[in-house]
């Protein structure tokens, strides 16, 4: 008699609670969009590493007598000897230094509302950034003519350091000296020098000390040491175009490839509707139950990310050594990832649980037939020309605000190979597996019952990049979302989409490590 009142308040009590998950979850995402959106892009970080990159490769170009590593250069940067190329890249350095001196003040204006204390190390951060930023800003004015105005630049970091002078307005009170009239020597210039540039930048002030502490000795040295730089630098350079270039050109060929065939043979495009077309899914909940599941799995997330591991890694000590040790940085991105995203898999069991056994494509991992290394590939490359050109639209519109890739640090600055593995594990292993699981093999199909196939691709590649919580990502990932999603209806195999992924991650891993290694 009481068991039908019983079951209304339970469900209704689960309503209220999924209601309020919704809420905090939207609130969530509408928060870390708004905080993203004032942070600056990594992307600008990746422009001033290819520019310096750019620089090393040239900087010895003039005394360099192979016709093909001239030829070399200017097919993957251009006129390699125009002086635009240093007026080319002082652009981009004051671009850089006027946004992070934006977020300075946004982190300024924070320190007011919230603990000051808990923005320290934040501010501590980008203020080395500037510092960093802002020398070698004043040495491509030098290089472009500008004398006066270097030294202007580097008195300003002076004065704003004059309290605690860093290792950065050491230096500019040192390239300071080395262009004034007189030239005015520091002792200890040489090492303040090395320690603090590298590429172009320390072989440019070197040369001037050298010069001005008539050594002339030791250019011929510097000289040397300037050309195996530049090669090495040319090297990383092919890597880090050729991946884009590669991937573009074939991935244009297969649009071609796909164009013609659509033209004159649509019944067997991968486009066309026809007999071949894959089996649609048979989705036995209804809206509610999806919505479910992925509230709980991101509500598990935030809980996780945001005060469980936290808590723990602030009670054994992790967090601190976290700061210096790039191993630590990476083995609290891999483990927090997959803790976070773990609870996905039970959620689903639970949930999925009453439908037992599921219908037919549901899930699929099939290693026979191999056509789905043939859809993962062929995704990849499509996918290529497509996420560059919308990145491109991206970055233009969003003017490198919008946040980015937290993984950079790690990849740039750290010379040892265990973190870098630890990071690919995560990149090309773990998030290739649980992403594809949950966005192409839940949330794609159930959508399905709702939308038209494409509807559901479209959806689906637009909460997946919702989900990465940073503006910068959405319309890239929207785009990527949508291949991977089309190739997982098309080939009904997870693993298709799963491998285009893995090659995605990876190929841009590949360039970052190259774009950032020493």
């Amino acid at each position: 008699m009481d068991s039908q009142p019983l079951n209304e308040k339970t469900w209704n009590a689960r309503s209220i609670i999924l209601s309020i998950l919704s809420l905090f979850s939207l609130l969530f995402i509408v928060f870390s969009l708004q905080a993203s959106w004032n942070k600056p892009q990594e992307q600008t970080k990746l422009d001033l590493l290819q520019t310096d990159l750019i620089l090393q490769a040239t900087q010895n170009l003039e005394s360099n007598s192979d016709k093909s590593v001239e030829d070399l250069l200017q097919t993957l940067i251009g006129d390699a000897q125009s002086q635009e190329l240093y007026s080319q890249a002082l652009n981009s350095y004051q671009e850089v230094l006027k946004t992070n001196k934006a977020s300075l003040d946004y982190i300024d204006r924070l320190s007011t509302e919230t603990n000051q204390q808990d923005l320290s190390k934040l501010r501590q951060k980008k203020q080395a950034n500037i510092g960093e930023i802002t020398t070698r800003t004043g040495l491509l004015q030098v290089r472009t003519g500008n004398i006066q105005g270097a030294i202007a630049t580097w008195q300003a970091l002076v004065t704003a350091e004059s309290s605690s002078m860093t290792t950065n307005g050491l230096t500019a009170q040192i390239l300071t000296g080395l262009w004034s009239d007189p030239i005015l020597l520091f002792p200890n210039a040489e090492p303040q020098i090395r320690r603090t540039l590298d590429g172009w930048y320390r072989q440019f002030a070197l040369k001037k000390l050298y010069q001005a502490q008539q050594r002339s000795e030791k250019l011929p040295e510097l000289a040397a040491q300037a050309q195996i730089e530049a090669n090495s630098a040319i090297n990383r350079l092919v890597i880090v175009n050729s991946i884009p270039l590669l991937g573009g050109i074939i991935g244009i060929i297969v649009w071609l490839g796909l164009l013609i065939q659509w033209i004159f043979f649509r019944g067997s495009s991968p486009f066309s509707k026809n007999e071949t077309d894959p089996v649609q899914w048979q989705v036995p909940w209804g809206l509610a139950l999806t919505w479910e599941v992925m509230v709980l799995w991101f509500t598990a997330f935030c809980l996780i990310t945001q005060f469980v591991l936290p808590l723990i890694f602030e009670l054994l000590g992790i967090q601190s050594r976290a700061t210096e040790d790039f191993t630590v940085q990476s083995l609290l991105v891999l483990i927090p990832y997959v803790v976070s995203v773990m609870p996905m898999l039970p959620i689903l069991q639970i949930s999925l649980a009453p439908y037992h056994p599921l219908p037919d494509h549901w899930f699929r991992f099939k290693l026979l037939p191999p056509s789905w290394l043939v859809w993962g590939v062929g995704g990849y490359f499509a996918a290529v020309p497509l996420v560059l050109i919308v990145s491109v639209i991206s970055q233009k519109f969003l003017q490198g605000q919008g946040g980015g890739n937290p993984l950079l640090p790690i990849l740039v600055d750290s010379q040892n190979n265990l973190p870098k593995f630890l990071l690919w594990t995560t990149l090309a292993i773990a998030a290739p597996f649980f992403e594809e699981y949950l966005f192409r093999g839940f949330l794609l199909p159930s959508l399905t019952k709702f939308l038209p196939a494409w509807g559901a691709i479209a959806v689906s590649g637009f909460v997946f990049a919702i989900a990465h919580l940073n503006v910068a990502d959405i319309i890239p990932l929207t785009t990527l979302g949508i291949v991977m999603g089309f190739i997982y209806w098309r080939s009904q195999n997870l693993l298709a989409s799963m491998l285009l992924h893995c090659l995605w991650n990876s190929g841009s891993f590949l360039a970052l490590i190259a774009l950032g290694g020493k």
